[in-house]
């Protein structure tokens, strides 16, 4: 132990003899420590903590799929659910639940929420005790809405001031009167996507009563359920147990089931289905980083290398005083990892402090981020990354010196030389295997840059440029007699009057209605049944409905192709029709005329018909990255629903609208609360901002990659004049040309890097299938980047060769000479 603090001290003294190099150091390595750290931090919150809930590697998330017939994530009815509890015979609990939004009034201006229904056993099978008053319970439990409402901390702070006498008080959702009957902990979150922003407030049904649907098998509205496994039931067990029971219940209710389904309950663990969609990402992001780390190890490697040269004569003493060769490795490890140590406390606050000020610019929402921060595991990760760092760019350095010859060290020092050829191989190592890296980093941002750019000259199929949008939630009271928009004629008449009232505000030129916006999520997927084409299980028919007012298209300057647009006198009273995109004629109704052609949304005989009447260009609405998947657009004044996106074309900018926009909404309904009113530009914007986040992250790890490979071979190579100045003067005295130096020294660099590029290369193949999740209409193996990222590498590295090389040429014969 003496021994050891022995070294610590010896190796701090040398340190601050050197501030410099000691600076230069901790910088480098703390960028790459923090840089790992804080993506670790986010890596460990979000996929390797467990949910912050009781047992909760039970906890699974049941959907509901048809293979046979394409579909997927198939809504589900009330007598479904209460088949996995009393059939399936694999779960503790089950519970249903729907999300969506709630208008709160009352207050100052109404105010849209992020709601979720749940059955009574939400919480309780979650184990989530309050923060004041109580949960839902049995008291809870009946056909309808309960009264008691749950609401979360954060909606308590706002809208409430946290009141310490909220609860028991009334509050109005949807125009219905609940009672605050708890408030959750400030840390609790839904355990599962929501619609835009967190859950603010929790109701309870058993969605057996208005203004849910009968009862009925085919009444399928819930969208999902969480249930929990009984004890000792395994993911595979419980499937197949789901799988025999979905066979039964097919047998027992085929009248339920279309021919040829093969409807089944599908589990998937909970924290798995809450962040598979962002594993990818962050794991590359992970592995970004650690090759940032390994780079940096690689530099201060070939620092130290340096340093170590000119410690050559006091090592060589050091051994010849009787030090062991053991002795010395350790010495050099310790002071290495000892200064790696320092970096990772740097590291660890500087990650800190990003964690702080940054989490809340990443532009788009990642699960569990609210418990993302440094914990002990955290710190743990840090310190072995620190260790294993220091390790890594003080191995070479400690190598180097237990192989030192004690007589020929001496005798090269005292003539002031380096660690000869065999420390300049191990330095011309490292810069290959640095510039190796940085090739599989510029390869990966080339890569996502290359998507991103790709997905920036999609055609979108329509023109967001002098458009606002706003976005409006119609009420769903529990009693249907309370409900002002309960049939489509009221709808109908709220939409056409809030219509000729916006377009009466100046500036307006049109102004329509649609149920989604481009750019946004889906709508939801819909089987289709088309006429007189027979149902095909093998093909899956689906697509996503859009209800849109007439002008619609023609404010976003979307071509319709054939046919005619929906018009004032497309009512409830008039045969239902529908427009299609392209995609949907493409793939549907490829050989026929879809003009006239009938289709219904969904396989129940009881649903209307409807006939086609135009097709639109396909607009992405989904997304400028996604291809493919069909669209059926609907008169919003044939069609019910309760989410309205008001379009408004116009020169001027969505802050000189805001106001009179609210203004004439609240003038046609004054519960109504308006909420999103931004530029299409920003929609679009916002649905690219995984993507260009991504991207640019990447190709900032990328760029310091290649600032530091830079500096590598520029510092290796000067390192080399240094140390060749004497050769260099014999060979100019002896008639080489200024031009043949310049060769060689250049010659050396160009070597160096084209063996780090091939390695690259090599190490890029294996690595770029990793990321092709996140590709888009590029290739894993995109030449363009396979080819482009060795050029620039190649030159970048030929420029940083060539001072230390222009040096070389300048150097003098006779004080090369009189010095050696």
């Amino acid at each position: 132990m003496d021994t050891f603090l022995q070294d610590i001290r010896y190796g701090l003294r040398l340190l601050r003899k050197s501030p410099g190099f000691t600076a230069v150091a901790i910088l480098t390595l703390a960028l790459g420590i923090g840089a790992n750290t804080v993506i670790f931090s986010v890596i460990n919150s979000v996929l390797l903590h467990s949910l912050p809930f009781h047992d909760s590697a039970s906890l699974v998330q049941v959907t509901f799929d048809d293979p046979l017939l394409g579909l997927v994530g198939m809504p589900y009815s009330v007598p479904e659910l209460e088949d996995l509890r009393s059939k399936a015979d694999v779960f503790e609990d089950v519970c249903g639940m729907v999300e969506g939004s709630v208008n709160l009034t009352g207050g100052r201006e109404p105010e849209r929420l992020e709601l979720l229904v749940v059955t009574a056993n939400y919480f309780s099978m979650l184990g989530v005790n309050p923060q004041k008053g109580r949960l839902f319970g049995p008291q809870d439990v009946g056909p309808g809405f309960a009264e008691a409402a749950v609401i979360s901390d954060g909606l308590w702070h706002r809208a409430f001031g946290a009141d310490p006498n909220i609860i028991g008080k009334n509050i109005r959702l949807d125009n219905d009167l609940y009672t605050i009957a708890g408030i959750l902990p400030p840390q609790f979150r839904h355990p599962g996507r929501t619609v835009a922003t967190d859950v603010e407030v929790w109701l309870t049904t058993s969605f057996k009563a208005d203004p849910a649907p009968p009862p009925v098998r085919s009444a399928r509205f819930l969208p999902f359920a969480i249930a929990r496994l009984k004890p000792g039931a395994t993911m595979q067990e419980a499937q197949a147990k789901l799988d025999v029971m979905a066979r039964h219940v097919r047998n027992d209710f085929a009248s339920d089931y279309p021919k040829g389904s093969n409807w089944t309950p599908r589990i998937v663990p909970l924290q798995e289905s809450l962040v598979g969609n962002v594993r990818p990402l962050l794991l590359v992001l992970m592995g970004a980083v650690i090759l940032v780390i390994l780079i940096t190890s690689v530099n201060i490697a070939n620092l130290l290398l340096a340093r170590a040269s000119q410690r050559q004569r006091e090592i060589s003493m050091r051994l010849a005083l009787g030090a062991s060769r053991h002795r010395m490795v350790r010495q050099m490890l310790t002071e290495s990892v000892f200064l790696a140590l320092i970096a990772g406390v740097v590291g660890v606050l500087t990650a800190q402090v990003l964690l702080h000020f940054g989490m809340r610019f990443v532009p788009f929402r990642i699960p569990r981020l609210n418990e993302v921060g440094i914990d002990w595991q955290v710190l743990c990760f840090a310190t072995l990354i620190s260790v294993f760092t220091g390790v890594i760019f003080g191995f070479a350095p400690a190598l180097q010196s237990a192989k030192t010859d004690i007589f020929v060290a001496l005798r090269e020092s005292a003539r002031g030389s380096g660690y000869s050829v065999k420390a300049h191989r191990v330095r011309g190592l490292l810069i290959i295997s640095e510039l190796a890296f940085t090739v599989v980093l510029m390869v990966g941002a080339g890569l996502l840059m290359r998507t991103f750019w790709r997905i920036l000259q999609e055609d979108p199929g329509f023109s967001s440029t002098h458009i606002v949008v706003s976005s409006i939630w119609l009420p769903i009271p529990n009693d249907p007699k309370l409900d002002p928009y309960l049939d489509i004629n009221h709808q109908a008449t709220f939409v056409r009057e809030l219509l000729r009232r916006i377009r009466a505000i100046p500036g307006v030129e049109m102004a329509g209605i649609t149920s989604d916006l481009p750019g946004t999520p889906p709508a939801v997927s819909t089987n289709l049944t088309i006429e007189d084409m027979p149902l095909d299980p093998s093909k899956k028919l689906t697509a996503e409905a859009i209800r849109v007012s007439p002008d619609y298209f023609n404010i976003l300057q979307a071509p319709l192709m054939r046919g005619r647009p929906f018009g004032e006198d497309d009512q409830a009273d008039k045969p239902s029709v529908a427009i299609i995109d392209e995609t949907t004629a493409r793939r549907y109704l490829p050989n026929r005329d879809p003009i006239g052609r009938r289709i219904r949304l969904g396989q129940d005989e009881r649903l209307p018909w409807l006939t086609i009447v135009g097709i639109i260009k396909d607009i992405k609405q989904d997304g400028l990255g996604i291809n493919g998947v069909p669209h059926i657009y609907l008169p919003v004044y044939q069609r019910l629903g309760r989410t309205l996106n008001l379009v408004v074309r116009t020169p001027l900018a969505p802050s000189l609208l805001e106001e009179q926009i609210r203004h004439e909404i609240r003038a046609v309904d004054p519960g109504l609360p308006v909420f999103g009113i931004r530029s299409m530009n920003d929609v679009m914007e916002t649905s690219l901002a995984p993507r260009r986040f991504s991207a640019e992250l990447v190709a900032a790890f990328a760029l310091l990659a290649l600032l530091l490979a830079s500096v590598g071979i520029y510092g290796l190579l000067s390192y080399l004049v240094g140390q060749r100045s004497q050769e260099i003067g014999v060979r100019i005295a002896l008639g080489a040309q200024r031009g043949d130096i310049l060769k060689l020294i250049l010659g050396q660099g160009a070597w160096l890097a084209c063996v780090g590029l091939c390695a690259g290369l090599i190490l890029s193949a294996v690595a770029a299938p990793a990321i092709s999740t996140l590709l888009y209409q590029i290739r894993a193996f995109d030449p363009i980047v396979f080819i482009g990222v060795p050029l620039v590498l190649l030159l970048i590295s030929l420029l940083a060769s060539y001072i230390p090389a222009y040096r070389a040429t300048r150097v003098s014969p006779i004080v090369a000479l009189r010095e050696g």
